[in-house]
């Protein structure tokens, strides 16, 4: 069984195809992504609370949160690893996750500050950019001690902030909601069969996402 601390993960399985197939999915649910998902699908779901927003304004405001949150933080990955700053751009050991989740938290919170005092965003945007802020500031001080999924933090963004809307009754969304949940669990699953984590690790990855989007949206809503 996969031991945390361990360089290399011992996958759970001896299936290639099965092996291949989470680590397809593994890299279509990474974190960076998820954050940016969840803006897309929150959008689509209740465009009305991204009034007064034109649809082109919303377009702008993708393109440049993309910029922030996954393009610059990919390309601090990549420089991390071309300088030898870390040794794997997987980044299974905790040291190798500090530089990168450090260049990643500054880009969010620059992100934030972006969005809340220079276009005013709707607080929708303002409650998803803010949460996962905040977990990223809490993986990055719980890795000094122990290693946590950021996969299974990141796909908790969208069932956490549907979660916070469904408890204060601002929509009927309990569909998206489940299926958002399955999402998550999926990628718990692999991230599991990948030996990438302890179900410790997962659990743990699931809790922050969830508490921090509810944090979040309370806070932005008080």
């Amino acid at each position: 069984m996969q031991q945390a601390g361990v360089d290399k993960p011992v996958p759970r399985t001896r299936s290639r195809i099965l092996l291949a197939f989470c680590s397809v999915f593994s890299f279509v649910f990474h974190p960076l992504l998820m954050t940016l998902a969840t803006v897309l699908l929150a959008y689509n779901l209740m465009p009305t609370r991204f009034l007064p927003l034109s649809s082109q304004q919303f377009a702008n405001w993708t393109k440049e949160l993309s910029l922030y949150t996954v393009i610059l933080p990919l390309v601090s990955i990549v420089l991390f690893r071309l300088s030898g700053l870390i040794s794997n751009a997987r980044m299974h050991r905790a040291k190798d996750r500090s530089l990168p989740l450090i260049a990643t938290m500054v880009f969010y919170i620059l992100s934030y500050w972006v969005f809340n005092y220079k276009h005013h965003a709707p607080w929708v945007f303002r409650s998803l950019l803010l949460g996962s802020c905040i977990a990223i500031v809490i993986i990055f001080i719980i890795n000094i001690f122990y290693k946590v999924s950021v996969h299974t933090a990141a796909a908790a963004i969208s069932p956490g902030f549907l979660l916070a809307l469904a408890i204060n009754n601002q929509e009927s969304l309990f569909l998206p909601l489940l299926a958002t949940v399955c999402v998550a669990l999926f990628v718990g699953v692999i991230r599991w069969l990948l030996g990438a984590h302890t179900i410790g690790q997962i659990i743990l990855g699931y809790t922050i996402g969830i508490l921090m989007q509810l944090t979040a949206y309370f806070f932005v809503n008080s």
